[in-house]
């Protein structure tokens, strides 16, 4: 599942991440829902913290 919160950034060679104002954890293929298990940050964090399941959105 892709990341709403990742863009590329040809200057970096990598993703920035909205969410942390930084470059994303996942150098390739950012992933919200791994994102919201292993940072507690990106958008699926908040589903995941009401205990919701993460649905496969792209």
């Amino acid at each position: 599942m892709s990341c709403k919160c990742a863009t590329f950034d040809p200057e970096e060679g990598r993703y920035s991440c909205s969410v942390s104002g930084d470059g994303c954890v996942f150098l390739y293929n950012p992933d919200s829902k791994r994102c919201a298990e292993l940072y507690g940050e990106g958008p699926d964090a908040e589903l995941l913290a009401e205990g919701c399941a993460v649905d496969e959105r792209t």
